[in-house]
C-alpha cells in the first residue's frame, strides 16, 4: 500500500530483467517494507514470466562462512543441484563445487567462480528468467558479495535479473556502483492511513492517527505498534500513554542505538522526549547547557538534533522518542515528570508532569486537570480531554468526584470523540467503581446519549435527564453538566417528534436559563421552535455567527449551527473546518453532525454532486462508530435528493431502514422527516393530490405547530402542492400564516421560499409582478432547485394565458437549471411544457452561447478539479456565486455535470 510508484519501478526492471538481465538494490530503514516488496516482486515474476525465483536472506551468524550466501542462493531452490551443475564445464563446476563446499580443494579464482556462476545462471534461464532475490545484503558474507557484484555487472545480454535489498546507513561488500537504486521512503500519511484501517480495524480514529503519528511512516511500525495498545485504549474507553508501547521488534530496531548511549545522556534525552514540546522547552536548553553533560552522543549518532533557535530538541524519529522513554524505569520516568514541573512556567504544563510524576491521589493536581480539559475540548481536542479526565479520576479523593471524572469523559466520547463504545464502557466502569454513589447529572446525562445509539428508546433516556436534571440545583457549579444536559434533552425531543416531550424540555430551559451558554439559550427555541424565534434571537444570532473563525471551538460551531440549522444558512465555512478537524479522531461526533447540516444545506443551494457526497460520508461516519439515532438523520440529504429525481427504489429502502429502527424506539419525527420526502418525490412525479396530503400530515395548511421544525422548510412545498391540487384557499391561508409567524425574516433562504409561494398562490391579477420580481433577482440563483420551480410554474400560467412566447424564456431556463441538477422528471416536465409552446430550438442546437470571461475562467477551475469554495477563494467570491455561474455554465455548454467540463471546453478550444 502507498507504493504505486516503487511497485512500477519494480515491474519495469523485471521487464529489461526478462529480455536482457538487469540488478536493481532497494534500499530503505528498518521496516520499511523491503522484504515485503521484494516478496511481491517473486510473485510477479513468476505469474508474469514464469520465472525460476532463487532467494537467499542475509544472516549476522553466517556473515564469517565464506560463500553461505552464495551457496543458498544457488542451492536451497534448485530441484536436482548436482544435474544442474553437471551441466557446466569441469572448470566452471569444479570452481562452484569448491566455493559451495560440495568437494575439497582451493579456494576458487574469483573471476572463475563469476564466470561459473554466470554460466549456470544463463543455463537456467534458457527455458524461463530466472530471478535472484538478495534479501539483507547488508548482513551476506564477505565471498558472496564479491562474487555476487561481480555478477551484477555482467547480467547483460542474460534473462537474469537480480533484486537485493540492503537497509539504509549500513556497510555491505557488494560493489554498488553499477547497480541502479530504489529507495523505499516512509509512507505518506494517507497510504499510512489506509494501511492501519486494513491491519487493525475497529480501532477509534483518534487511535489510528496516534499510531500514524508515531510510526513516521514505517510500516513495520504502523504494525506493530497496536500490539502495545489494550482493547479499551483502542475504543476510547482508556487513555494512551504518553508514547506508545514498542514491541520486541520495534524495540530491537529503534532501542538499540539509544541503550547504547552513556546514562547521562540518556537521561537528557528522557526529559526531552517527556517534554515533547509542552513549554519547558526554554528551561530544558538551560539546564542541558550549564549540564555536566551534553547531547553530543546522541547528535552524533543522528538520534537528534538541537534546534536551539526554538529551544527544543528534536527526535530524528518519533519511534527514537518512544525508544527513550521505553527505556527508562518507572522511578526515572517519574523523576524527569517531577524535574519538568519545576521548569514549566505555565500552570497547565506543571500540572500535566505532576499528574504523570503522582503515585497516588492528589486533588489539587485532579482539580487542575479538569480545568485542562476543559480548555482542551474547547479547542476541539476531545480525545485529549478524555485522556485527562480520565487521569484525575485516578487522582481524584472523594468517590463522587471519581464518578463525576468518569462519567463527564463517557459524556465527551459520546458526544464529541465518537467513542460510543468506549463511552459505554466508562460508564461500566462507573458504575462497578461506585455502586454506592448516585447517579449524577453527568452520568445521567452520558447514560442517556450512550442508549439512544444503543437499544433503548427516547422515552428512557427522556426520563433519565429529566429525573437528572429535576434534583439539580440551580446553582453555579453544575453550569457545565446543566448545559449538556440540556443540549442532550433538546436532542431526545427533536428525534422524539411529539410534542408533550417538549414540555420538560421548556421548563428546564426556564429553569436554567441563568447558567445556559447564549447559543443554547438561542437555540432553545430557534432550533427547538424555529416558527417562535424573535427577531432579537435572530440578529444575535447572526452575530454569532459572524464572529466565528477558524479558531472557533467545534463545539460552538455546531451549536451555532444547530440553532440556525431550521432557520436556514448554516455557517458552512466554520462547519467544514470541523468535519476536517473530525478526520483526526478529536470530534468524530461533531464532525457527523456538521456533515449532515452541510449536506443539507448543499442540497438547498443547488449543489447536489456535493450534497450526495457529503451524505455518503456522513452515513459512513455513523455507522462505523455506531451512531444510530444520527444515522437516519444523516439519510435525510439522499433521500431529498432521491425525492427529486423520483427514484422512488432508493426512497423505499431508506424508508425502511430509518422505520426499522426508529419505531419501535420511540422516535416519531421519523414520520415527520419521510413525510416530507415523500411531499417531495409526489411534487417530482406530478403526484400533487398525494403530495399535498403528505405536507398536510406533518401540518394544515395556515398553521404552524409548535415545536414542529421542518415547517420552515417546506412553505413552498405545501403551497405548490396546494395549488395544483387546486386548493388555492389553502394555499393562500399558508402564505397568510407564514406572513403571520415571521418565517420570511427567518433567514435569506426562508424569505425567497415565502415569496416563492406568495407568487405561485397569486391570482391572475398579480401574479405576473411577483414572479418576475423574483425570477429577475440575481439573489435567487443561491437555490436553483426552488427557482428553477418557480420558473416551471410561472412559464405554465404564462402558456395557460397563451402568452407563449413570454414563456418560452422561463421554460428554457427551467429545463436548463433541472438538467444541471440531474432532476430528470423536472426537465423532462420543462421540456414537454416547452414543445406545448410551439416550435422552438434548445440551446446548444444550434451555435452554442459564448461563456462571459468570468464564466470561463470558473469553468476552467472547476474542470481541473477545484471545488467551489477552492475557486471562490482563488478569484474572491462566494462558493455560492461560483455554482451560480456553474449553473448557467452547464446548460451553455450542454452539458449536465463537472465531469463532463474538461470535453466541453477542449472540444470549444478553451
Amino acid at each position: 500500500m502507498g507504493r504505486t510508484e516503487e511497485v512500477a519501478a519494480i515491474d519495469a526492471f523485471l521487464a529489461q530483467a526478462s529480455q536482457d538481465g538487469a540488478a536493481l538494490v532497494v534500499t530503505g530503514e528498518a521496516g520499511m517494507g523491503k522484504s515485503t516488496l521484494l516478496q511481491a516482486a517473486a510473485i510477479q515474476a513468476t505469474e508474469r514470466w514464469g520465472a525460476h525465483v532463487r532467494r537467499v536472506s542475509g544472516a549476522q551468524f553466517e556473515q564469517q562462512l565464506s560463500y553461505s550466501g552464495l551457496h543458498q542462493l544457488l542451492l536451497a531452490d534448485a530441484t536436482d543441484p548436482a544435474a544442474e551443475l553437471m551441466t557446466l564445464p569441469d572448470a566452471h563446476r569444479g570452481a562452484l563445487e569448491a566455493a559451495l563446499g560440495l568437494r575439497v580443494g582451493a579456494a576458487p579464482d574469483r573471476l572463475l567462480l563469476t564466470s561459473a556462476t554466470l554460466a549456470l545462471l544463463r543455463r537456467l534461464s534458457a527455458d524461463a528468467p530466472v530471478l535472484l532475490v538478495i534479501d539483507d545484503l547488508h548482513w551476506l558474507d564477505r565471498a558472496s558479495a564479491g562474487a555476487l557484484s561481480l555478477v551484477a555487472r555482467r547480467l547483460a545480454g542474460s534473462r537474469v535479473g537480480m533484486l537485493l535489498a540492503q537497509r539504509s546507513g549500513t556497510e555491505t561488500f557488494f560493489d554498488r556502483a553499477a547497480v541502479p537504486e530504489l529507495r523505499l521512503a516512509p509512507l505518506d500519511d494517507d497510504a499510512a492511513m489506509d494501511l492501519v484501517r486494513v491491519l487493525h480495524p475497529g480501532l477509534h480514529p483518534s487511535v489510528r492517527h496516534r499510531i500514524v503519528s508515531e510510526a513516521g511512516g514505517n510500516p513495520l511500525a504502523l504494525s506493530e505498534l497496536r500490539r502495545g495498545i489494550t482493547a479499551a485504549q483502542g475504543s476510547g474507553a482508556d487513555a494512551l500513554p504518553a508514547t506508545l508501547v514498542l514491541s520486541d521488534r520495534l524495540r530491537g530496531i529503534f532501542a538499540a542505538r539509544v541503550s547504547a548511549l552513556p546514562s547521562p545522556t540518556r537521561r537528557l534525552l528522557l526529559l526531552a522526549a517527556l517534554d515533547d514540546g509542552a513549554q519547558a522547552g526554554t528551561a530544558l536548553m538551560r539546564v542541558i547547557a550549564a549540564s555536566d553533560v551534553d547531547l553530543e552522543p546522541a547528535e552524533s549518532s543522528g538520534l537528534v538534533s538541537v534546534d536551539r533557535r526554538h529551544h527544543r530538541v528534536v527526535f530524528a524519529h518519533p519511534l527514537t522518542r518512544a525508544a527513550v522513554v521505553d527505556l527508562a524505569s518507572p522511578p526515572e520516568r517519574r523523576a524527569a515528570h517531577r524535574r519538568l514541573a519545576q521548569l514549566a512556567e505555565d500552570a497547565d504544563v506543571q500540572a500535566l508532569h505532576l499528574a504523570e510524576a503522582a503515585l497516588g491521589p492528589d486533588e489539587t493536581v485532579a482539580s487542575t486537570l479538569v480545568g485542562v480539559a476543559e480548555r482542551a475540548l474547547d479547542r476541539g481536542d476531545g480525545v485529549r480531554a478524555v485522556s485527562l479526565l480520565l487521569r484525575a479520576h485516578e487522582l481524584s479523593v472523594r468517590p463522587q468526584d471519581r464518578a463525576e471524572r468518569l462519567a463527564d469523559a463517557a459524556f465527551i466520547g459520546a458526544h464529541v470523540t465518537g467513542a460510543l463504545t468506549g463511552a459505554g464502557t466508562l460508564l461500566e466502569r462507573r458504575r462497578a467503581e461506585h455502586p454506592d454513589v448516585a447517579r449524577t447529572l453527568q452520568s445521567a446525562t452520558a447514560a442517556a446519549a450512550h442508549l439512544l445509539n444503543q437499544d433503548g428508546d427516547i422515552d428512557t433516556a427522556h426520563a433519565i435527564l429529566v429525573g437528572a436534571l429535576d434534583t439539580t440545583p440551580p446553582n453555579e457549579t453544575h453550569r457545565r453538566g446543566v448545559e449538556d444536559a440540556i443540549v442532550t434533552l433538546m436532542t431526545v425531543c427533536s428525534f422524539g417528534g411529539r410534542v408533550e416531550l417538549w414540555a420538560a424540555f421548556d421548563d428546564a430551559v426556564r429553569r436554567f436559563e441563568p447558567l445556559l451558554s447564549e447559543p443554547v439559550r438561542i437555540a432553545a427555541t430557534t432550533f427547538a421552535d424555529p416558527v417562535r424565534s424573535t427577531p432579537e434571537q435572530l440578529r444575535r444570532l447572526h452575530d454569532l455567527v459572524e464572529a466565528l473563525d477558524g479558531r472557533s471551538s467545534p463545539i460552538r460551531v455546531v451549536e451555532l449551527a444547530q440553532a440556525r440549522w431550521y432557520v436556514g444558512d448554516v455557517p458552512r465555512a466554520p462547519l467544514e473546518h470541523v468535519v476536517d478537524g473530525a478526520s483526526t479522531g478529536g470530534t468524530v461526533a461533531l464532525g457527523a453532525q456538521a456533515l449532515v447540516m452541510l449536506a443539507v444545506d448543499a442540497f438547498f443551494s443547488g449543489s447536489w454532486d456535493e450534497a450526495g457526497a457529503l451524505a455518503d460520508r456522513a452515513v459512513a461516519t455513523c455507522e462505523e462508530h455506531g451512531y444510530a439515532l444520527l444515522l437516519w438523520g444523516a439519510r435525510l440529504p439522499g433521500m431529498l435528493l432521491a425525492a427529486a429525481r423520483a427514484d422512488t427504489a432508493y426512497l423505499d429502502v431508506a424508508h425502511a431502514r430509518m422505520r426499522q429502527w426508529a419505531l419501535p424506539r420511540n422516535a416519531l419525527a421519523v414520520r415527520t422527516f419521510t413525510a416530507y420526502a415523500d411531499g417531495l418525490a409526489a411534487l417530482s412525479q406530478a403526484r400533487y393530490r398525494d403530495a399535498f396530503e403528505a405536507y398536510r400530515s406533518i401540518s394544515e395548511p395556515g398553521t404552524f405547530p409548535p415545536h414542529e421544525q421542518v415547517t420552515t422548510w417546506m412553505v413552498m412545498d405545501l403551497v405548490e402542492a396546494a395549488v395544483h391540487s387546486g386548493d388555492l384557499d389553502a394555499a393562500r391561508a399558508h402564505v397568510d400564516a407564514a406572513a403571520r409567524a415571521r418565517i420570511p425574516e427567518l433567514s435569506a433562504r426562508s424569505r425567497f421560499l415565502w415569496l416563492a409561494a406568495a407568487a405561485l398562490a397569486a391570482d391572475d391579477a398579480g401574479y405576473k409582478n411577483r414572479f418576475e420580481e423574483l425570477v429577475e433577482d440575481p439573489s435567487s440563483a443561491q437555490w436553483p432547485f426552488a427557482l428553477a420551480r418557480l420558473e416551471l410554474a410561472y412559464g405554465e400560467r404564462l402558456r395557460r394565458d397563451r402568452a407563449m412566447r413570454r414563456a418560452r424564456p422561463h421554460l428554457e431556463r427551467a429545463r436548463q437549471r433541472f438538467t444541471a441538477l440531474a432532476a430528470t422528471p423536472w426537465s423532462e416536465r420543462a421540456d414537454a411544457m416547452l414543445r406545448a409552446t410551439g416550435p422552438t430550438r434548445r440551446v446548444g442546437a444550434g451555435r452554442a452561447q459564448e461563456l462571459t470571461a468570468q464564466e470561463l475562467e470558473i469553468a476552467r477551475l472547476a474542470a481541473s478539479g477545484l471545488s467551489n469554495r477552492q475557486i471562490g477563494e482563488q478569484l474572491f467570491l462566494s462558493p455560492r456565486t461560483v455554482g451560480a455561474h456553474l449553473y448557467r455554465v452547464f446548460p451553455k455548454l450542454g452539458i449536465t455535470s463537472r465531469a463532463a467540463l474538461r470535453d466541453a471546453l477542449t472540444a470549444r478550444g478553451h
